[in-house]
């Protein structure tokens, strides 16, 4: 169930409307789980000069016409109540920063409609400081705020097969259309894959998770493609060694950057794209594109899913079918 203004699915309203109304689990007879998808939020909305686009010489036919953050984090938690149904679940969005309800604001939400077991999905790419340390520190201050509601936090996305099926789809999708045609794979020159998430420091995330992805893409690219996995500021590893890396050692003679970020905005635009503007100045003989952001997308949807199911499974609640 959706509001009507197309925002997150509403916690316990009834078909009727009711608000604090809750169905029982028909198979079970217990109340439904809350569910918070937890993003980190962005205030930015999307324009072309934000979001991979800008750097085609025309609107390339990849283009997914991205959303901005906000109905794309909404669209996200529409599907993923869809998929734990309304019996089982209430989602509602959450985000860190910007757009409410935040954290806090969620969980008086849940308790003040009668749930009272809510799980935490921690909606983001990274395992840097939002993840672990800052998140860990909200629960603690909301077990002893609301100690009716017992709270339980999930595995964020983490490296998954389904995400690298979905970086080697954002590879395959480039067209020539855009001026980038890639040098042929012949002996050791091969194509260069360089996968960039959202700068973290290194202290909150040493990134091996990444690491992980990197290596089932490039499994799943096959023996034509080298990749290399950066950040796209603050921590290691950057984009300018992982780029001399598959230039240099790897012989890569062209590059495609694939940002994983979920929407267009200012890291996209100020990190991403204006770290390959400098790294095209030092590699002018190596052509190099940008493949669009992953948006919102089913398979991302599935892993929140699984990794709430976990939970519910470990609890002792029914497993997702």
């Amino acid at each position: 169930m959706s509001n009507t203004d197309g925002g997150p699915p509403s916690v316990g309203a009834a078909p009727s409307g009711r608000p604090g109304y809750l169905h029982r689990d028909a198979t079970t007879g217990s109340l439904p789980w809350g569910v918070v998808l937890l993003a980190h939020g962005s205030q930015r909305g999307t324009s072309r000069a934000e979001c991979s686009c800008s750097w085609a010489s025309v609107t390339p036919e990849w283009c997914q016409d991205c959303p901005s953050t906000a109905p794309g984090l909404q669209e996200a938690a529409r599907r993923l109540q869809a998929v734990l149904g309304t019996d089982r679940a209430r989602v509602l969005l959450s985000c860190l920063e910007f757009i409410e309800p935040h954290p806090d604001q969620a969980m008086h939400i849940m308790s003040s409609q009668g749930l009272q077991r809510v799980v935490v999905m921690p909606y983001l790419l990274g395992h840097g400081k939002h993840a672990t340390l800052e998140l860990e520190e909200v629960l603690e201050a909301l077990r002893s705020q609301l100690p009716g509601l017992q709270l339980y936090l999930t595995e964020g996305l983490g490296a998954d097969p389904r995400l690298a099926d979905m970086v080697v789809e954002r590879v395959g999708c480039l067209g020539g259309n855009d001026g980038f045609q890639p040098r042929p794979y012949s002996g050791n020159h091969r194509i260069g894959v360089l996968l960039v998430k959202a700068g973290t420091k290194t202290q909150y995330d040493d990134c091996q998770w990444l690491e992980e992805l990197g290596q089932m893409v490039e499994t799943r690219l096959g023996p034509g493609y080298a990749v290399g996995v950066a950040q796209s500021h603050y921590g290691d590893p950057t984009m300018d060694a992982a780029t001399a890396r598959l230039v240099e050692e790897c012989q890569t003679s062209s590059l495609i950057c694939v940002p994983y970020l979920f929407f267009p905005g200012l890291i996209l635009k100020r990190n991403v794209l204006g770290g390959l503007d400098r790294l095209k100045q030092r590699y002018p003989d190596v052509p190099m594109a940008v493949t669009p952001p992953l948006g919102v997308d089913d398979r991302l949807v599935a892993v929140a899913a699984d990794r709430i199911g976990e939970v519910w499974t470990r609890e002792g609640a029914t497993r997702l079918q």
